[in-house]
């Protein structure tokens, strides 16, 4: 289910990401697009807020004619909603028009959160993914050149393999002088591929140009050593186990191809599998020793959390501030509510986005950040419009009629 949700995601939100492939790091058009987004969908936002303010001002207008009716009808709520009604459609007050911007507010923006989850969380999988194809075929490309053989996979490998068989007696013999008495295959494997990298000088070339050409096409950002993985101590380049993870590789055609294949045998299928793990191990050798540091230092992790208490916290004290009379009229006991469900969402919601932020891609983790920066801002704008309006109308002052004066004698 979540494969199909980043497979048609992806699809959707690729193409509009690649729209700012203009700008060379992969990262900045991500911060460049989310601004773009939010800025699109701002007058959405601003008619919601402007849509509340307006429901809140006129339920404070409303709020004495309503304990007057409540007063009045208290022994009969059919009456009391009947009367309530009239009250609204008499002052053109549309309960159902601040709910309704809200709900559609909230629904895109939920839709929007979790549809770029997703596409982003397929599109770092793809990264992954191409990122260790491109170094396989450059690898292919200089293994031929330096050794004089095909360039393709069999070619390559089937000289690799010799090269590796010529140093098994060594393997299993100092495998034997370190105490080692009965040698498993994996074990002679890995001496036998330490032996050749420490002697082969063409090889230690290649690998090392490896590392140079991933600097080149890896995607970092700023103190991120890859944006593909997450902003936390996990490792720049993952090992052959997370690349399986985090690139989905058992859902990968080529790979599903050799599983569902019934005229191979569990063995052969292990052994081709292993193939595949030795020969990723090997490409990325000196990719693995270069970047097994942290990827990053849990800044956006912690800025995804800071912003966004910020941004509800400035929201609710606007809120409070601006509707202290309409609470202070209501019934006492829904204040200590509302007040509570407020503070509760305040903390509820960085822990979310920590939670996004660290278990997935920095990809992701800068659009949150992105994301909440640009909520906050405009917030801050549409408030200011706001009170630039309040302050304009408290500021007009309504001249007296002229009154012509008669005289009489």
């Amino acid at each position: 289910m979540i494969g199909l949700l980043a497979d048609w995601t992806t699809d959707m939100w690729a193409p509009v990401i690649g729209l700012f492939g203009f700008i060379p790091n992969y990262a900045w058009s991500i911060i460049v697009f989310t601004i773009v987004l939010k800025l699109v969908l701002s007058p959405l936002d601003f008619w919601q807020r402007k849509v509340q303010r307006d429901s809140m001002k006129k339920q404070q207008e409303l709020q004495p004619l309503m304990e007057k009716l409540q007063k009045q009808y208290a022994n009969n709520k059919q009456v009391l909603n009947q009367k309530t009604m009239e009250l609204y459609k008499k002052h053109n007050y549309n309960v159902v028009g601040s709910c309704v911007s809200m709900l559609v507010n909230f629904v895109l923006t939920i839709f929007i959160f979790f549809t770029l989850f997703y596409g982003l969380t397929g599109m770092s999988q793809d990264k992954i993914y191409n990122q260790y194809k491109d170094l396989q075929q450059n690898f292919y490309t200089e293994y031929s050149t330096t050794f004089g053989v095909e360039n393709n996979a069999d070619a390559v490998w089937t000289h690799y393999t010799a090269l590796l068989t010529a140093k098994e007696e060594d393997a299993k013999q100092t495998l034997l002088d370190d105490g080692v008495t009965e040698p498993t295959e994996t074990q002679i494997y890995q001496k036998e591929q330490y032996l050749l990298l420490q002697s082969n000088e063409q090889l230690k070339t290649i690998l090392a140009n490896e590392a140079s050409y991933y600097n080149k096409i890896k995607d970092g950002w700023l103190w991120v050593d890859s944006i593909w993985r997450p902003d936390t101590y996990v490792s720049g380049f993952p090992d052959y186990d997370t690349y399986r993870t985090s690139a989905s590789i058992t859902s990968r055609d080529y790979y599903t191809a050799v599983l569902n294949n019934s005229e191979l045998t569990d063995e052969q299928k292990n052994q081709t599998f292993l193939k595949w793990e030795n020969e990723y191990n090997l490409i990325t050798h000196d990719i693995q020793a270069e970047h097994n540091s942290w990827n990053g230092y849990f800044i956006l992790v912690l800025l995804a959390a800071l912003i966004t208490y910020l941004s509800i916290s400035i929201s609710q004290r606007t809120s409070l501030k601006k509707n202290k009379s309409n609470l202070q009229n209501q019934n006492q006991a829904q204040v200590p509510n509302a007040n509570g469900a407020m503070k509760i969402m305040k903390f509820i919601m960085p822990l979310i986005m920590v939670f996004f932020a660290l278990s997935y891609s920095a990809a992701f983790a800068i659009y949150i950040v992105t994301n909440q920066i640009m909520s906050l801002i405009l917030s801050l704008i549409a408030m200011s419009i706001f009170n630039k309006i309040d302050k304009d109308k408290d500021n007009i002052i309504v001249k007296p009629k002229k009154i012509d004066v008669e005289y009489s004698r």
